[in-house]
């Protein structure tokens, strides 16, 4: 195994888009590093060839995990990439939100996002070497959905986060950039749908505010993640990419077509 072989970190690598992402990755040829509090089911998938692909459990809030992934891209090859992926929604209302409810998120989302891309950039600055962050946000970095404020919170933090490591270090070939979905299929949407009192009509109405009439799936997410990543994105640097099937660049449909306005 040559220690030149392109590796990248990909925390929230166990599920959902982490888990698109860090399968196109390997796909690629490239090395993995999968860090989840519970990665073994995508380890298991994408080692059954004796791929380059190493495990880190734990949790990203702890800036101790960022360093052992780190480590492990270093005993696969040459760190590349990094993904900062890993996130959690849940809702409150303001008013019932408590310090110890609103860390969940901020310790998972923000800090999780911060002590990665602090981890990457100091590792490529240390080496004197270039290397591309990918964080993921959301569309609800810059839209708003009843009860979800800390959420929103921190994806809008975590795309301040990407203008400035990009501002800050493109000089030295760090680039950074963010990528926001809008609705994808995944196992934590399935569970936030299935919790409504009418599970279809609560699908159907996130379906119906998407002008492209369906949702995502987390394999396009994870296109868009690679092309970032790639030097075909050499001078893609600073910036957030909608991924959302035209949902947050639209201001409303009309539910009845007698309502239509031709004129």
């Amino acid at each position: 195994m040559t220690t030149e072989l392109r590796t990248v970190v990909v925390t929230g690598a166990g599920s959902g888009i982490g888990r698109a992402i860090a399968r196109a990755l390997h796909g690629a040829g490239q090395g993995v590093v999968l860090v989840d509090l519970d990665p073994a089911a995508t380890l298991a998938e994408l080692t059954d060839d004796g791929a380059a692909v190493r495990a880190v459990t734990g949790d990203i809030a702890d800036p101790a995990t960022h360093l052992q992934a780190r480590d492990a891209a270093a005993a696969i090859g040459r760190l590349d990439g990094w993904v900062s992926c890993a996130g959690v929604d849940r809702p409150c209302p303001l008013p019932d939100l408590t310090a110890t409810e609103a860390a969940r998120t901020v310790d998972t989302n923000l800090y999780g996002t911060l002590w990665g891309t602090q981890t990457a950039v100091r590792t490529w600055l240390d080496a004197g070497r270039p290397g591309a962050l990918v964080a993921i946000s959301s569309v609800h970095g810059r839209r708003a959905y009843p009860d979800h404020g800390v959420y929103e919170m921190t994806k809008a933090a975590i795309e301040a986060l990407t203008r400035n490591v990009a501002v800050s270090y493109a000089a030295l070939g760090i680039r950074a950039n963010a990528v926001a979905p809008g609705g994808v299929v995944t196992a934590a949407l399935e569970a936030s749908l299935a919790s409504a009192a009418d599970p279809q009509a609560a699908r159907d109405e996130l379906t119906a505010f998407v002008p492209a009439g369906r949702l995502a799936q987390d394999t396009e997410i994870a296109a868009v993640v690679q092309f970032l990543l790639s030097d075909a994105a050499s001078y893609v640097n600073g910036q957030t990419i909608v991924v959302d099937g035209a949902m947050t660049s639209h201001i409303g449909f009309a539910a009845d077509p007698s309502t239509a306005r031709p004129a």
